[in-house]
């Protein structure tokens, strides 16, 4: 019958990594029941710290080494892509809802003796994060890592230009600027993988350029078409529109092969998860009534907008771990007998 403390010794162990369990838990086990006291019924709490730190690191390594997989650049290239695309769509949504405003009621940083400054830094950041899709698009790695890096500053100045009159400014663009980090990153991973539009195929591609039109389409709608007619007392035509650019994103990154799909969503959660963090942000700091930004918020700002997309990241890897890992023991085979 199995001591009660090897039972403990080997629930430990299941933090490391199953292919260092298969080759060295007996092992292991054997040489901490010797070290054992007589009649010890638990791990000691520095032997146990000891092997969940030891764990812990053998998965870190087993998954950093993991992420260099040829499955998970070329992920990183798609997501680069689509991260950068969000990036530019949310700059140019902005740069076109500001010309709107400014023709029909003037710019209202006239006051300050600054034409069209509001209209400056999303100019500059649409066009910075446009050049960055195109290199991508044209599979220029160097180029578009470059580029990215430019753009990343132009975020950093845009915020920078506005702090001494808007101090809140860097608070509200904090998504933007951790948005831009996280596609630095990926274009980063995927260098060496292949080019987005490859993994995506020809109809891929098609697909998620129509997907992402109909979604411009609809975005520049929006601001003159504020009461769009209904279709069969329904839905709205904007509805529809973003419906149907919905679908065929959905169907073009369908045509991207299962396992670097399933990697694909989990470099996106993070990037997905921005948003609710900047809402979260705002929420905590109650940014409405707030006067001003303190060490505080500072603290509260780049804890909330580093820790929710990570953790996003996280657990959409453990579900993917748990997923290959469940998909690979029920498809395994037993040996016959010889």
């Amino acid at each position: 019958m199995t001591a009660p403390l090897e039972i403990r010794y080997r629930r430990l162990l299941a933090i490391y990594p199953p292919a260092h369990r298969h080759a060295y838990e007996e092992e292991m086990v054997t040489v901490l029941m010797e070290g054992a006291s007589p009649g010890q019924r638990r791990p000691a709490l520095g032997e146990a710290v000891d092997l969940l730190r030891a764990g812990l690191l053998a998965r870190l390594g087993r998954g950093a080494q993991s992420m260099r997989t040829s499955a998970w650049r070329d992920a990183a290239a798609v997501a680069a892509l689509l991260s950068a695309v969000l990036l530019a769509a949310v700059a140019g949504r902005r740069l076109i809802l500001g010309l709107l405003y400014a023709r029909e009621s003037g710019d209202p940083m006239r006051a300050f003796g600054v034409d069209g400054g509001l209209l400056i830094d999303v100019a500059a950041r649409s066009v910075a994060w446009l050049v960055v899709v195109v290199a991508v698009l044209l599979a220029a790695r160097r180029t578009a890592m470059a580029l990215a890096v430019v753009a990343v500053l132009v975020e950093i100045t845009a915020v920078a230009v506005w702090l001494p009159s808007q101090e809140f400014r860097a608070v509200r663009m904090s998504w933007a600027l951790v948005a831009a980090l996280l596609t630095v990153a990926l274009l980063v991973l995927s260098r060496r993988g292949r080019p987005a539009v490859v993994i995506l195929g020809r109809r891929g591609s098609v697909m998620l350029a129509a997907g992402l039109v109909l979604a411009a389409v609809r975005a520049l709608l929006l601001p003159w078409w504020p009461t769009p007619p209904q279709i069969l007392g329904l839905v709205t035509v904007t509805d529809v529109l973003l419906v149907a650019a919905g679908a065929l994103l959905l169907a073009g990154l369908q045509r991207i092969p299962a396992g670097i799909r399933r990697r694909l969503l989990v470099l996106l959660a993070p990037l997905l998860a921005v948003p609710v963090a900047q809402h979260q942000l705002e929420q905590a700091i109650d940014i409405t009534l707030a006067r001003s930004v303190t060490p505080g918020i500072v603290v509260v700002d780049v804890l909330m907008m580093a820790g929710i997309p990570l953790l996003a990241f996280a657990l959409a890897a453990v579900v993917l771990h748990l997923r290959e890992g469940v998909k690979v023991t029920v498809t395994r085979t037993p040996q016959p007998a010889a």
